[in-house]
């Protein structure tokens, strides 16, 4: 099975039915952090992530890239220098030798043995939109390359406006091995589940999410590509 914790699809029946009995206390609290020591709500959040964790999740992964590559290739697993070399033969004919220049020395300053331990050979994801409606993807979907290519170059507008030419903003919707993703909280497909829950009565509620990461690979057959539009510096579906 598999369940997209955005809006619970997948999720067994009996799950909602007994979160359904909760309705009048998700009316009432805005946050998970009100209810979740409670007795009954912690053993449907640890219930839910121990189900999660023997069938698969939706990650979404946000990114401004060449929708082909994808479909050739999926997401590949590589280190930030591999991704860079090939952004210079595939890119830089589209800027001066001036910005070639600032761009290589940029990228030599920044990522260093400290940024490449914290960001090679791994894929982020989230486990709800919320990224897409609060605006907090919109530097990914904006510009080309992820955070490998275009995040030590945001001094220079003038280059980063060329960086919105080459690719167009998507969303990857994978499906994924729970058991492969580091998160940062306990139970965390259980939490976001009941909050995703919670957010269905109560509209107001502050929604859960997990910024989640993975050294595996997915493959073209496990990502579904949404494409979106730009409106100012919002994003909506096509």
């Amino acid at each position: 099975m598999v369940v997209d914790l955005n809006n619970l699809k997948g999720l067994p029946q009996e799950f909602l039915t007994k979160l359904s009995k909760h309705d009048m206390m998700f009316s009432k609290f805005s946050s998970i952090e009100k209810f979740e020591d409670y007795k009954s709500i912690h053993q449907l959040i640890t219930n839910i992530d121990a189900w999660c964790l023997n069938n698969k999740v939706i990650g979404y992964h946000y990114t401004n890239a060449i929708e082909d590559d994808f479909k050739k290739n999926g997401i590949l697993i590589r280190p930030g220098h591999e991704i860079r070399n090939e952004f210079i033969k595939r890119n830089f004919h589209l800027f001066s030798s001036n910005e070639q220049d600032l761009i290589i020395s940029k990228w030599e300053k920044v990522f260093d043995k400290e940024e490449e331990d914290l960001r090679d050979n791994i894929i982020h994801f989230n486990f709800t939109k919320n990224a897409l409606k609060e605006g907090l993807a919109v530097d990914l979907l904006t510009y080309y390359g992820g955070e490998q290519i275009n995040s030590a170059l945001r001094e220079f507008p003038g280059i980063r406006k060329k960086l919105t030419k080459i690719g167009i903003p998507l969303i990857l919707k994978c499906t994924l091995d729970p058991n492969n993703i580091k998160t940062f909280h306990e139970y965390p497909w259980g939490r976001i589940a009941v909050s995703s829950y919670h957010k269905k009565i109560n509209p107001d509620a502050f929604r859960e999410d997990e910024d989640g990461y993975q050294a595996v690979a997915v493959s073209p057959e496990n990502i579904e590509i949404i494409r979106l539009k730009r409106q100012k510096n919002k994003f909506r579906l096509l």
